[in-house]
């Protein structure tokens, strides 16, 4: 796990936190899907960890980019599966304060950092994914209000969030004419379909349409035509908090695998003494620490206001692709055990594939890798 050593309300937070994870897990896993997220989330709320990077004068922990990637590396240990949700809404929060103007940044950090349910970010859409300028969606202004069109799909938090991030087309084509806003859950004309994902077991994801929804004009965030650059610097914020889930979690398989190989016996030897699971264990436990320190090299630049967008990449493309690499091992190593629905080791792979395409799949992060050389 990160050896970086948290300050003590941080430390103090995310240990009751994870305290009042493990009594109450049992009970919320039997819970119904959408409840199921949002109790969990309820746990995070109540110690302020939604609000993890937000400054104390909007209610929050004033956490830096190097601690929260430690706090979520932590969680995503033993409870990945509720991350997303956490994630996303940490993810909206930081794109409210880093665009928003102060006057409308004190009220819109308000109004979603003491709502009880988590924020949703809409993004993809059928025709529309890595390729963003292809967006469907549409922004028309109308006086003092502007009405919203579209359907998103791959929403995280759909059905559950109290707002929504919603990425439009206004009447500009290409990226001058992208723009954010935030729907509040209450609009007239908006509607939902659940997706049953495997991976998500303790989130929610889905379809969000938009069919003539109203909104104020306040609800557009940043200045017209901002949305392109608004988007890209939030997904390269967020990429190091996925690449610290992805490392939390893949340790978390790395450890079942080696506990199976020192106890499991075959041909009257431990499985770890055959070279030929004892070496991948070696280069998994090696590339590991790289992801790790990948991460927090991200994390580290954001702090220090340095160019972070290469290494923010870096860090999701390699600790992603490591997540799978260490969890497909793991399913062939544990044969039968690893296919049954309650299998651990088959949970984990699941996630790990999901997490591949969250803030961009390894095509996109190598594009933008390759830009900056």
């Amino acid at each position: 796990m990160s050896n970086i050593v948290l300050p003590h309300d941080l430390d103090k937070s995310l240990h009751e936190c994870i305290q009042l994870l493990e009594s109450q897990s049992s009970v919320i896993n039997d819970l119904p899907p959408l409840e199921r997220a949002l109790a969990y989330y309820s746990i995070y709320y109540k110690h302020k960890l939604h609000v993890l990077l937000l400054h104390e004068e909007y209610g929050g922990l004033s956490a830096s980019f190097g601690h929260a990637g430690a706090i979520v590396e932590k969680l995503a240990y033993n409870y990945y599966n509720t991350l997303p949700t956490l994630l996303t809404t940490i993810h909206c929060n930081e794109l409210i304060k880093s665009f928003a103007y102060k006057n409308k940044k004190e009220w819109l950090l308000n109004a979603v950092s003491n709502t009880q349910k988590p924020l949703a970010f809409c993004l993809t859409e059928e025709q529309g994914g890595s390729d963003i300028t292809s967006i469907q969606t549409t922004a028309i202004k109308k006086d003092t209000k502007i009405l919203i069109n579209g359907k998103k799909v791959i929403v995280i938090n759909s059905g559950i969030a109290s707002y929504y991030f919603v990425i439009a087309q206004s009447s500009k084509k290409g990226r001058a004419g992208l723009n954010a806003f935030l729907i509040p859950e209450t609009a007239d004309g908006i509607s939902f379909e659940k997706l049953d994902v495997s991976s998500f077991l303790h989130s929610v994801i889905g379809s969000v349409s938009f069919n003539n929804v109203t909104i104020d004009s306040q609800y557009q965030i940043g200045d017209e035509g901002s949305g392109y650059f608004l988007l890209t610097e939030m997904l390269d914020k967020g990429r190091p908090l996925v690449a610290a889930c992805c490392v939390g979690a893949a340790q978390h398989a790395l450890d079942i695998i080696i506990k199976h190989a020192k106890t499991r016996k075959q041909f009257s030897r431990y499985l770890f003494d055959f070279q030929g699971i004892s070496f991948p264990i070696a280069e998994f436990e090696t590339r590991l620490h790289a992801a790790r320190l990948l991460y927090q090299d991200a994390c580290k630049k954001i702090d220090n206001n340095e160019p972070f967008t290469k290494e923010a990449s870096m860090a999701k493309f390699y600790a992603s692709r490591l997540f799978i690499d260490i969890t497909n091992f793991g399913m062939d190593m544990l044969g039968y055990r690893s296919i049954i629905d309650t299998s651990e080791m088959k949970q984990l792979n699941d996630f790990a594939k999901t997490m591949m395409f969250i803030d961009g799949t390894e095509n996109v992060q190598k594009m933008i890798i390759a830009s900056l050389l």
